[in-house]
């Protein structure tokens, strides 16, 4: 089998969401060419779908490195890095994403969360709103536009990011929680306490 069909063959696994069906291909791979940047980045694209952000950053190192002109790769790179709480690093990718190819919704959404975590509010709104004009029905692009303008002082914009977060995913948790901290800032104390509450029975279900 040629390294162009594990290659296809581990790309389609990726995309139906069997990341270690896809790695066992990708493993044969690397056998033929391991200097191949496809074979590298996705490698790392699969190990961070695995949760295995310290190997996804070591992998996708390497990918880049030998090929610095692949979106995706420096996408997930950020990603990874900002599973490993490292905002800066994973701006930076996802910026370098962007130049590449300004479309990637999600490159938009991940470079405003580690804005939001370096507390560039401003940046990360900004940031948002072009995952959220991409991708209308993203919830988490949502959730976190909403904690940006909360935390930014404007509870009120909050609170309509965090409505549209539970509208497109009632179970979202991490969502009413955060609403609840926005009520509570607009002196909502009843709101606050019920949404609250409806997240700790969330919690207690999940358990």
């Amino acid at each position: 089998m040629s390294i162009l069909c594990h290659l296809r063959s581990a790309a389609s696994l990726l995309d139906v969401g069997q990341p270690d069906a896809a790695l066992a291909d990708l493993d044969l791979a690397f056998l033929i060419d391991s200097d191949n940047p496809c074979v590298r980045l996705l490698r790392g694209k699969a190990l961070v779908m695995l949760g295995r952000w310290p190997a996804a950053v070591a992998e996708l190192d390497v990918g880049t490195s030998l090929d610095d002109g692949i979106p995706d790769g420096w996408l997930q790179r950020g990603i990874a890095h900002l599973q490993l709480s490292n905002w800066p690093a994973a701006a930076a990718d996802c910026t370098r994403a962007l130049e590449l190819d300004a479309g990637l919704a999600l490159a938009w959404q991940v470079r405003g969360q580690a804005r939001y975590k370096l507390r560039l509010f401003s940046a990360a709104i900004a940031d948002l709103t072009e995952a959220i004009d991409r991708a209308p029905d993203n919830p988490v692009a949502r959730y976190w536009r909403g904690l940006a303008r909360r935390d930014g002082g404007d509870d009120q914009g909050a609170l309509a990011d965090f409505n549209a977060a539970i509208a497109h995913n009632d179970r979202y948790t991490e969502a009413y929680v955060a609403r609840g901290k926005a009520y509570a800032n607009l002196g909502e104390i009843l709101a606050a306490r019920s949404d609250w509450a409806v997240a700790a029975q969330m919690l207690h279900q999940s358990h």
